[in-house]
């Protein structure tokens, strides 16, 4: 037994050798696509001219849904940033799903809502609606109050009584830059018969109402765990979501943030309720249907953020969270498996399938082989203490150079951070593996063995206390 530890170790060690030199490949792949399609977006956002498209009666309106469950802290000010958007024409559809605590009526005092009945064309399944509002203070303003049914009930709800092409669904504890519609419509109304969705990425706080600014730039939470999230959100949109836009495999139109023409939405038959979460799954579904009948179409990526979300500021909190996200990508990728290494979805088949598989399915897996051939490396004596920390340094250090990369990229495109809180986020970089890494792998462990109980529950995060 104790001869067969050496070559186990030494295989161990060799899977996860590869295992990480195909990450560090693909991610250093994306990384340069990133930089070219970053630099192509900036370019375009410099020279085009937001006024016109402000005054123009050919742009084209939008229906933005904001579902809300129990989000009484957040939602007026959530939904005062929507209702002050700068954009020609748009309406905002806030729909309370069944909320058990102060929502409904916060909204109502803030908003002055009168109920209007419950007429309505229900073209989406979606659950009964107790009432519907309008405001008297905002005119754009409707609130539906219905049954509990959760996140994709309560969208699909909202679609049913949008009335404009396109439709923006947006979450209730977001707060949105005033500019935020007009960035995310330009693609569109640059071609409008192509491009038939658009995400964007989001910054992170724990109390988006109170975020603050100097000048026009972002002071950070400088919250232990908002900062490594942070990170987790520059690697993930500024390089990884850009690449992705850039090759027309963007399969992840995230929930805070995501435009869809509504003809589409109405043909694919809304938001799912049989997965975990509904805007990763929708998004495969629509590069499915439109490879697979070859119909022309774009699916683009913003470069820069559009709002502040309420990130989880407690481990247990974020456990719960990547756990979720981690069941629903498995779930998503299971479901789609068809289209893995399929030629006839193109990039998404031959490329981001692939990616998914390799980089978000298959984490635990070979996170958890590389713990373990720690100590069997160690009992076979193959490993001595210098050579762990000679690693654990080379990936502390390479882990913050993708950081600051992805922080570059940005500030090159958006200049969105504080000049103060720079130095802060470049020498905080080499301690997520140690202080963050640890809960996410947990997170992403217990989200695959929860994908394999079938455990579908939404396990929302208890809101931060407010000061």
């Amino acid at each position: 037994m104790m001869a067969l530890l050496p070559a186990l170790a030494w295989y161990l060690f060799i899977a996860c050798l590869v295992y990480l030199s195909s990450i560090v490949l693909i991610f250093t792949s994306m990384w340069v696509v990133a930089v070219r399609e970053n630099r192509l977006r900036g370019q375009e956002g410099r020279l085009e001219d937001y006024a016109t498209l402000l005054s123009s009666p050919f742009t084209v309106p939008v229906s933005i849904v904001a579902p809300a469950y129990n989000e009484e802290v957040c939602v007026a000010a959530a939904v005062r940033s929507l209702v002050n958007l700068q954009y020609p024409e748009y309406e905002v559809i806030v729909v309370n799903d069944g909320s058990t605590d102060g929502t409904l009526a916060r909204l109502r005092d803030e908003f002055q809502l009168e109920p209007t009945g419950t007429f309505y064309r229900k073209t989406l399944p979606s659950l009964d609606i107790t009432q519907i509002y309008r405001s008297r203070r905002e005119p754009r303003l409707v609130v539906v109050d219905k049954n509990n049914g959760g996140k994709a009930d309560a969208l699909n709800c909202g679609i049913n009584l949008s009335r404009y092409r396109y439709v923006c669904c947006v979450d209730g504890d977001t707060v949105y830059e005033s500019d935020a519609l007009l960035k995310g419509m330009r693609l569109i109304n640059h071609d409008p018969a192509m491009a038939i969705g658009v995400t964007s990425q989001i910054s992170l706080h724990r109390h988006p109402e109170q975020a603050t600014r100097v000048g026009n730039r972002m002071r950070v939470d400088r919250h232990l765990l908002m900062m490594f999230q942070m990170f987790d959100y520059l690697r993930a949109f500024v390089a990884s979501r850009l690449a992705w836009s850039r090759g027309n495999y963007m399969l992840c139109a995230v929930g805070a943030f995501a435009l869809w023409r509504r003809d589409v939405l109405v043909e694919l038959g809304g938001f799912s309720k049989n997965f975990t979460c509904e805007d990763i799954e929708f998004t495969f579904r629509v590069h499915e249907h439109f490879r697979s009948t070859g119909k022309p179409y774009r699916v683009y990526s913003l470069a820069e953020p559009v709002g502040v979300t309420e990130g989880p500021d407690t481990i247990r909190a974020l456990v719960s969270q990547r756990a979720r996200w981690q069941r629903v990508i498995t779930e998503s990728v299971w479901h789609y498996r068809r289209m893995l290494l399929n030629r006839k979805y193109g990039t998404v088949g031959m490329i981001g399938m692939p990616y998914y598989v390799l980089a978000e399915v298959l984490a635990p897996v070979f996170q958890l082989l590389a713990l373990i051939s720690i100590p069997l490396a160690a009992s076979a004596g193959l490993l001595r203490i210098e050579d762990v920390v000679r690693i654990l340094l080379i990936l502390a250090f390479g882990g913050a150079l993708f950081t600051n990369l992805a922080l570059l990229l940005q500030e090159r495109s958006t200049r969105r951070f504080a000049a103060r809180d720079l130095p802060y986020i470049i020498l905080l970089g080499p301690f997520e593996l140690l202080l963050y890494r640890p809960v996410i792998f947990y997170a992403q462990f217990k989200g695959a063995i929860d994908f394999l109980r079938r455990d579908r529950r939404w396990n929302k995060f208890q809101r931060n206390r407010r000061k």
